[in-house]
C-alpha cells in the first residue's frame, strides 16, 4: 500500500545528499554559519518572553545562522536562522513576528537539511493559524515554494492533521498551491485523502485542482485508493472523487507543477 509520510526511506536519501552537499559548502572559511546566539539559545529554550526582547532590541541576531544537531528526525544536522528554529519550536505569535520584523529576508531563506523555509517548518510543525497567516501575509509566494523533496507548505499542512484554518489560509493565498507535485507523485488531494481530512478540505483542494483526481503516484495508487479503510466519511469521499472524475475526463485537463530548483535559496513551483 502506498502510504504517505513525511520521512519515507527513499526521502532519507535525497535528505542525506544535501545534508552532506551542505556541510562540505559549511567548511568554506568564508561560510556565514556561526556559534549559536543568546536569540537561538532562548529559543532551543521555549523561553519565548526573552527571545522576544533580544529580537525586539538586538535584531542583528535575527540574521544569524548556526548549526543544530537533531533540527528534523532527532540527528539531521542543519544550519538555520532563528526564525527556523522559532517555527519549529512552535514560537507564540509575538515572538514570530518580532522576527520577521528583526529579519524579513528571513521569510525567503532555506535552511539546509530539506531546503525548508519557515512556512515548511511551521507548517510541519502544526503552527497555529495566526502564526500561518502572518508567514503568508508577509511572503505569500512561500505557498508555492517546494523543498528539496519536492513539498510545499501545503502538503505538510495536510500531513499533519492541520486546523482546517491553516489548510484555508494557505489556498486563500496561492490557490494553484493545490497543484504541487511532490517527488513521490503526491499532490496535496493526495495527501488529504489519505489522511481522511475534513470533507470541507477535501473539497477546497478538489475545487482548485480538480484534474488531481487522474493522477496516480509513483507507486500508481490513484486519490480513492489513498483513502483509509477505517475514515468515517469515506463513502462520502469516494463519492465526491467519483463525480470529479467523471467530470475531468470530459474536460481539458490541467498538468500539475513540477518543482524547479532556482538557487540554493529559492525553489518554487513552475
Amino acid at each position: 500500500m502506498d502510504i504517505y509520510s513525511d520521512q519515507p526511506k527513499e526521502d532519507r536519501a535525497v535528505r542525506e545528499r544535501y545534508t552532506k552537499n551542505n556541510n562540505n559548502n559549511n567548511n568554506n572559511e568564508n561560510n556565514p554559519v556561526m556559534a549559536p546566539t543568546d536569540l537561538s539559545r532562548a529559543i532551543a529554550a521555549e523561553e519565548w518572553a526573552r527571545a522576544h526582547e533580544l529580537a525586539t532590541r538586538q535584531p542583528r541576531q535575527a540574521n544569524a545562522w548556526s548549526k543544530r544537531t537533531g533540527f528534523f528526525e532527532g540527528r539531521t544536522v542543519a544550519s538555520v536562522l532563528p526564525i527556523h528554529e522559532a517555527a519549529v519550536g512552535g514560537a507564540p505569535l509575538e515572538v514570530m513576528q518580532a522576527l520577521v520584523t528583526a529579519y524579513p529576508e528571513g521569510l525567503t531563506a532555506v535552511e539546509s537539511s530539506y531546503q525548508r523555509l519557515p512556512l515548511h517548518c511551521a507548517c510541519r510543525k502544526n503552527a497555529i493559524p495566526a502564526v500561518i497567516r502572518l508567514l503568508c501575509d508577509a511572503q505569500p509566494e512561500a505557498c508555492l515554494a517546494a523543498d528539496s523533496l519536492g513539498r510545499l507548505p501545503l502538503h505538510y499542512a495536510l500531513s499533519n492533521g492541520a486546523d482546517p484554518e491553516v489548510i484555508s489560509i494557505l489556498m486563500s493565498c496561492r490557490p494553484d498551491a493545490a497543484r504541487g507535485l511532490d517527488q513521490r507523485g503526491w499532490t496535496p488531494l493526495h495527501v488529504a485523502s489519505s489522511m481522511g481530512a475534513a470533507v470541507p478540505v477535501v473539497r477546497s483542494i478538489l475545487d482548485a485542482y480538480p484534474e488531481a483526481v487522474l493522477i496516480k503516484t509513483r507507486k500508481g495508487s490513484t486519490i480513492a485508493k489513498t483513502i483509509p479503510k477505517l475514515c468515517p466519511h469515506r463513502p462520502v469521499l469516494q463519492q465526491m472523487l467519483a463525480d470529479a472524475t467523471k467530470k475531468v475526463e470530459r474536460a481539458v485537463r490541467l498538468p500539475p507543477m513540477k518543482s524547479k530548483r532556482i538557487a540554493y535559496d529559492e525553489m518554487v513551483y513552475v
